[in-house]
């Protein structure tokens, strides 16, 4: 993977990243489904209604180990501190090929994850508050993207989805594991938060493939307004 992909980034930037307007919300049970788009054959459906939320990712992606998802959650949390993790929860890990924890095979590979924070793990009035809301999710982007091995593509970029604050980093680089040993190619790491419903909601996106990044910035995303938008942000923040 070559530098180029810095280029790339600012594309995604342009577009906002992984977080902005998107598809028609869908009804089901709380913590989710993942279903075929009537819309599409080409897209897949996660729908949560306790978050009101309805995300749509490529339909060649399927059900993956949620561990490294998992991972990345717990430094968006914790940074570097090991603590046991009691505050996210993934709620969906989807993927392909057999990348970096799918197996260390060679080949194209991309994972997304869909991550929960418990909003008792941070003070209750951080939401009602704009800015600090703000320097809540820019922490959580910055830290899970901070990884050895890589170098952030940009720096945190803030913006509204559908009225709420969100939040993008992304890095870029051949991330080296705990035990010092550099995993097998460069990759692109992109991390989103947004707070809504009194918690906050984060997208992981790890691959080898820029294209399959870019796809999955622009997946649509709707948090119950009804609307069919591109996910584009409001405005810059």
């Amino acid at each position: 993977m070559k530098r180029c992909w810095a280029a790339m980034w600012l594309i995604a930037a342009a577009m906002c990243a992984v977080g902005a307007r998107g598809q028609v919300a869908g009804a089901a049970a709380s913590g989710a489904a993942a279903q075929a788009s009537p819309a599409s054959a080409a897209t897949k459906v996660y729908t949560n209604a306790e978050l009101h939320l309805t995300f749509t990712y490529p339909a060649e992606l399927g059900p993956v180990d949620a561990a490294p998802v998992a991972a990345v959650a717990r430094r968006m949390v914790y940074g570097d501190d090991a603590s046991e993790d009691k505050c996210t929860k993934v709620l969906l890990a989807v993927g392909e090929g057999s990348g970096r924890g799918q197996g260390g095979g060679q080949g194209g590979w991309a994972r997304v994850g869909l991550v929960e924070v418990n909003a008792q793990c941070f003070p209750a009035k951080v939401l009602r508050e704009k800015k600090a809301t703000d320097r809540l999710l820019r922490n959580f982007v910055t830290q899970a993207t901070t990884v050895m091995g890589t170098m952030p593509l940009e720096q945190a970029a803030g913006y509204e989805i559908e009225g709420r604050r969100a939040c993008f980093a992304a890095a870029q680089g051949t991330p080296v594991t705990a035990g010092g040993v550099q995993t097998a190619g460069e990759e692109l790491l992109g991390v989103a938060a947004v707070a809504t419903e009194g918690r906050v909601v984060s997208w992981v996106i790890e691959t080898n493939d820029g294209a399959m990044f870019n796809r999955l910035l622009a997946s649509g995303v709707d948090f119950g307004t009804g609307k069919t938008e591109r996910r584009l942000p409001a405005r810059a923040l």
